[in-house]
């Protein structure tokens, strides 16, 4: 060693990631010091020795090692270099850091891992401090029922370059390393499902359910709620990429030194994500439902199943005698072949038969707004109103359309008398059923059949499950005479009815429409009240900003969605002065300078248009924001009109409150 807790390192190859990652990262770190780089291009060689002359820079590792004896190595080289520079480097007893994929091939695994030196891969993702953190409180959830996890990025396939030389496919290079985290969180999966999809936006997220509550991770924030819904821990991080990259080092640095027995990313301890990946290639292959081999090593488990209870610990047990690893070398031996002529530079999404999904996406120009609900699930912000359709076939075609310009969000009722179009939009768009959220709702005049209710409007809809019930109004009327109440009954038993639905497994999230500051009190505070409203869809828009109504929501964990953004068409609304000036000033027509309005105030949004062309236009409202100098210019206009009031139905509902 150079010095007791000071350790030298080596780069070897100088491309994007070795210079602009590794050596960057590496140069200001006290206890790090890069002692020398090597590359055999000869242009990026004297450029970086123009740049930092202090640095040997070699253009070959046999050159590099004549010189020098590094602590440890990070190989930065294209994949098909990487096992003759380890070979070269455990020859002199100098460790690696390699780069990702874990290996080319199977037998290059097994290669790897029969060389007496020790060996990481660099899926620095584990070292970042939301995945640290989100896995270490895992615990405090209980017993897992359930895991949702999806990674996804923007990818544009290389047209040049040695991945495209090589035939490195998109998935096998950049999204094993999305793969990994996944695996490292939540364990080897039992099979896998493999397929592309072309149709997404990039997203870090994580839901895990239990016995005591649920933990989210939504890019850099960790949310917690109770069993009620009830949010209890919210932490958000700020980290640099060069942090994980420092301290993945550092421990590296314990490990060689014998100060660690173990390392997070040692060929052992990624074993299970390499496992996972050639499942996965193997699905590609077969277009079906892969198993995933068991370990290859003798003694090793991923226990990840006990981890969660016992504070989630690697949980490596004793479990496969020396049988095992044959059949489990033969069986990786057979996917190899099956996949050596299957490598492809497309963008792909696994998809975990447990519950867990990875992808790479293409670039997509708009990204959708989502909003967390405290349930767990993800509603998207910008959805489509199918309210009072004026032809017979209006509502089909207007769905349809909105989902071929990217609407994933549908908003319907069983009062509207047309669910069964909304669900043949959605069979005919090609979507899978799970990319598409629908909203419908429990009529005034079903409160006291509110299974039957939705029973009718899954068969109209012809979905095995809602993604979101909303009791439409609380004012129970008689169907008899909807000008009166509901004897003997009030919306608590509604609400009781609607949370049997969710326990039934029909309905995945319940809320309310049209419920006031009081309403609302009076549902949270009655004690059969064990599900917390995830949503309150209300009219909305700067002439009904029901600012104190909004506010209470907020403190309660429940999620508001704005009907009627666009007021209806409210001329008065609509060639307000504020609003015409800002039209002028960005080009933009009223329609989406509203909706962008209420997605900017935190708010879901669910426009109505019967007109293509006006569909597609306001979609384009979740590609652009309003400056925030404009955006309080809206929400100071002072004139208020509410488009739907109270006043038909036989209780009020709203009250001064929630202005």
């Amino acid at each position: 060693m150079v010095a007791q807790y000071h350790y030298s390192v080596a780069i070897v190859g100088l491309g994007s990631r070795g210079q602009k990652t590794w050596f960057e990262s590496l140069k200001s770190t006290p206890k790090i010091s890069v002692c020398a780089v090597c590359d055999s291009s000869a242009t990026v060689l004297n450029g970086f020795a123009s740049r930092c002359p202090e640095i040997p820079a070699y253009p070959s590792l046999e050159q590099l090692l004549e010189h020098h004896r590094p602590d440890f190595a990070i190989i930065c080289l294209p994949n098909r270099y990487h096992l003759p520079a380890i070979k070269q480097l455990e020859a002199v007893s100098v460790p690696c850091l390699k780069e990702k994929p874990i290996a080319g091939t199977v037998d290059e695994f097994l290669q790897l891992r029969s060389l007496q030196t020790k060996i990481g891969v660099t899926f620095q993702r584990r070292w970042q401090p939301r995945y640290k953190h989100f896995r270490q409180l895992l615990p405090e959830i209980g017993k897992p029922l359930s895991v949702r996890a999806t990674m996804a990025g923007k990818y544009d396939p290389p047209q040049e370059g040695w991945r495209v030389r090589h035939n490195v496919g998109t998935f096998d290079d950049l999204g094993v390393h999305m793969l990994d985290i996944l695996v490292w969180l939540f364990g080897r999966p039992s099979s896998v499902f493999a397929r592309c999809l072309g149709d997404g936006r990039p997203s870090e997220r994580d839901l895990v359910r239990g016995t005591r509550g649920s933990l989210h991770l939504k890019g850099e924030e960790i949310t917690y709620y109770d069993l009620g819904g009830r949010q209890t821990f919210q932490t958000s991080f700020q980290s640099l990429k060069q942090d994980a990259i420092v301290s993945m080092c550092q421990e590296f640095c314990e490990y060689i030194s014998g100060r660690e027995n173990t390392y997070s990313t040692s060929l052992s301890e990624v074993e299970d994500t390499l496992l996972t990946t050639e499942a996965i290639c193997l699905s590609f292959a077969s277009h079906a439902s892969e198993k995933v081999a068991q370990p290859l090593q003798n003694g090793h488990q991923s226990g990840h199943e006990n981890g969660h209870e016992n504070g989630h610990r690697n949980g490596h047990e004793d479990g496969h005698q020396n049988g095992h690893q044959n059949d489990a070398t033969k069986s990786l031996y057979n996917i190899e072949k099956q996949l050596s002529t299957k490598k492809s530079n497309g963008y792909s999404k696994s998809a975990f038969t447990n519950g867990v999904s990875a992808k790479l996406l293409p670039k997509v120009d708009m990204a959708q707004k989502t909003f967390l609900l405290n349930n767990g699930y993800e509603m998207p912000g910008l959805g489509f109103g199918t309210r009072k359709p004026k032809r017979s076939q209006e509502t089909y075609e207007a769905v349809k359309k909105a989902l071929d310009v990217g609407y994933r969000h549908i908003d319907t009722a069983f009062r509207y008398n047309n669910e069964d179009q909304v669900g043949e939009a959605v069979r005919d768009s090609g979507l899978p059923r799970e990319a598409v959220w629908v909203t419908t709702k429990v009529d005034n005049s079903w409160h006291h059949r509110v299974a039957e209710s939705v029973s009718i409007s899954l068969s109209k809809l012809g979905m095995e499950y809602i993604d979101l019930l909303l009791m439409h109004w609380p004012s129970p009327v008689d169907p008899e005479d909807t000008k009166k109440t509901l004897p003997d009954w009030n919306f608590i038993m509604t609400w009781q009815d609607m949370q049997k639905e969710v326990q039934a497994g029909r309905v995945r999230t319940i809320g309310v429409s049209n419920f006031g500051v009081r309403n609302l009190q009076k549902l949270n505070s009655h004690p059969t009240c064990t599900i917390v409203p995830a949503v309150d869809q209300l009219e909305l828009h700067p002439y009904c900003p029901s600012t104190g109504l909004i506010a209470f929501c907020k403190q309660n964990g429940i999620h508001c969605t704005a009907y009627s953004p666009l007021a209806f068409g409210l001329p008065e609304l609509h060639g307000h002065p504020v609003l015409a000036d800002l039209c002028q000033r960005t080009g933009k027509t009223v329609q989406q300078i509203l909706i962008r309005w209420g997605l900017q105030r935190g708010t879901s949004v669910i426009p109505k248009s019967a007109s293509l062309e006006r569909i597609a236009a306001n979609f384009e409202s979740s590609a652009w924001e309003l400056a925030p100098e404009d955006h309080a210019l809206i929400s100071s206009i002072e004139d208020r009109c509410r488009v739907y009031p109270d006043d038909w139905l036989p209780a009020q509902v709203f009250w001064e409150e929630d202005n």
